[in-house]
């Protein structure tokens, strides 16, 4: 008979293991899938999925990180903003900037070349010792040179900036203490509408700090380059965000036009590029830059693209700007750490009105219960040129006025006589250039301006004129009733303005600082009452408030 195949010990053991799996399986499948339910997560536990414990899985991410390899950017930019002030000079190394070799105090205001002069000499004092440091053998330097070796000691050596490269890599950056901090108490007029734009637009509220190191939140600042506002737009860039500019107005100073402007601007930076630190860096360095950026280091990193990144223009404001913004937000939402209690300028009460015809100035001032002087302070987009006797607000403006007076603006606006609003301008004269004739003659001749001109007639050299040249004249404004006039160059009387309330000066406050408290200006009060110095003012003394 043939022998039957009896299981052997190793044989049991493999079938005990199958049926235990089979029963387990069986088991947990067949449990209820409420067992399985997440319970609410506590701060600092764990997440549990079904019997068993897991790690919490990190589901938001901070839009703006601070890598490790710029760290030391970062704190650099926290001296230079909140450490030394406009009147200390910095000499550091531009790539290592941890390396700062001296700090030039300028004490002596009344010597400016005196001061230049030891800056420029400190430079070459740091640059010979640079050029002769043996960096293999510290043993034979002098004490001056072991400092600055000391300085390089737990510094990597980088194949882009070498140390024996140092000579060559010698910056000045001047302390910007004293002038952040007054950006800071400045900033308390734009930030609160600032976030609220840039919510409405989904975006972090971190990036309202931003102007601290573009403009300084003066809605008038213009680079060496042109860049101009809050947001320092170039020209080109304003107006593809649809921000008008021309001799009369430029809304890249309008606080509200322009911050919308740029929630626009930066939201399309990040969509883009898909990381906050690439669009911000983008903000300087253009969306151009740093695409070609992140295909030269295959990199998405900025501490990488920083670090590895030659490409072109990409220089010490390219590499650093994302550093300062991470110092200037840290600065500002700690602010009472780095310069003690300030108190910031009150928020701009401010509501946008449309003006549906151009209008002088004088005009508004007469009839609705907004002054000159609160137009031009309210207003930083106009130029000087419209406040002049003759000049119109062109149509279309987006006036700002103080909140609380929208409404009876806007109703007295509306009672304005149509001899005083004026719809368009009409140009149906020409004039035919006659030998001698000079465009500044021709302009005078018509009583308007060579830039009109210019403008009308696309010139771009007023020189180039030619004999028989047929030139479009500037025409008049034509006013609602249908009548062709040219807005009065006589000033109207004023109306003398609403007093609100009395102050009593308190020691120590300015009438700018008043002003401030009140929502009006400085020259409002002045004006108001008589005072011939505005700088003399005393404690005690009782002043009458303009309606704000």
């Amino acid at each position: 008979m043939p022998q039957k195949n009896i299981p052997t010990s190793q044989t049991r053991t493999h079938c005990r293991k199958f049926f235990l799996t089979v029963f387990l399986l069986f088991l947990f499948t067949g449990i209820p899938s409420a067992v399985y339910q997440t319970p609410p997560l506590l701060p600092g536990k764990r997440a549990e999925v079904g019997p068993f414990p897991v790690p919490r899985m990190q589901t938001t991410s901070d839009p703006f990180p601070m890598p490790e390899g710029i760290r030391k950017q970062v704190a650099f930019w926290k001296k230079i903003f909140a450490e030394y002030d406009g009147r200390q000079v910095v000499i550091h190394d531009s790539w290592h900037l941890e390396v700062i070799y001296d700090v030039i105090d300028l004490n002596d205001p009344s010597s400016r070349a005196k001061g230049k002069t030891r800056v420029r000499l400190a430079r070459e004092k740091y640059r010979k010792i640079l050029e002769n440091l043996q960096w293999d053998t510290p043993q034979q330097m002098t004490e001056e040179e072991g400092r600055i070796h000391a300085l390089f000691k737990d510094i990597p050596e980088s194949p882009r900036f070498k140390k024996q490269d140092a000579k060559n890599r010698i910056r000045t950056q001047i302390g910007h203490a004293d002038s952040f901090k007054a950006s800071l108490i400045r900033s308390g007029r734009y930030m609160d509408r600032v976030k609220e734009i840039f919510e409405a637009h989904d975006l972090p509220e971190e990036l309202a700090h931003l102007p601290m190191i573009e403009s300084s939140f003066n809605p008038l600042a213009v680079s060496h380059a042109g860049a101009t506002g809050l947001w320092q737009f170039m020209k080109r860039t304003g107006q593809s965000y649809k921000l008008k500019i021309n001799e009369k107005v430029d809304e890249r100073r309008d606080p509200l036009l322009s911050t919308r402007s740029a929630a626009k601007f930066l939201k399309q930076n990040h969509k883009a590029l898909k990381s906050w630190p690439l669009a911000i860096t983008a903000y300087n360095h253009g969306v151009r830059g740093m695409k070609r950026a992140v295909k030269q280091v295959k990199s998405r990193d900025i501490a990488e693209i920083i670090q590895e990144y030659d490409g072109p223009r990409f220089e010490f404001a390219s590499r650093n700007f994302y550093a300062e913004f991470l110092a200037a937000v840290d600065i500002c939402s700690r602010h009472a750490e780095y310069f003690g209690d300030i108190e910031m300028d009150r928020p701009l009460a401010i509501a946008q009105v449309k003006l549906a015809d151009h209008i002088a100035v004088e005009t508004l001032e007469r009839y609705t219960p907004i002054t000159a002087d609160v137009i031009r302070e309210l207003n930083p987009a106009l130029s000087p040129s419209v406040f002049k006797p003759g000049n119109l607000i062109p149509k279309g403006y987006h006036m700002n006025v103080p909140v609380g007076q929208r409404d009876a603006f806007e109703s007295a606006q509306a009672a304005i006589p149509d001899t005083l609003k004026y719809k368009h301008v009409r140009r149906d004269k020409r004039h035919r250039v006659r030998k001698g004739q000079t465009l500044s003659a021709i302009a005078k001749a018509h009583k308007t301006t060579v830039k009109a001109f210019m403008k009308l007639n696309g010139i771009r050299n007023p020189q180039k004129i030619r004999i028989g040249q047929r030139l479009k004249v500037p025409g008049r404004y034509v006013t609602l009733d249908g009548k062709k006039s040219p807005p009065s160059k006589s000033r109207t009387s004023k109306p003398p303005p609403v007093i609100t309330t009395r102050h009593r000066v308190r020691n120590g406050q300015t009438l700018g600082r008043i002003a401030r408290i009140y929502n009006t200006s400085a020259r409002a009060i002045a004006r108001l009452n008589a005072l011939k110095n505005p700088q003399q003012i005393r404690a005690g003394q009782l002043l009458k408030i303009p309606e704000g």
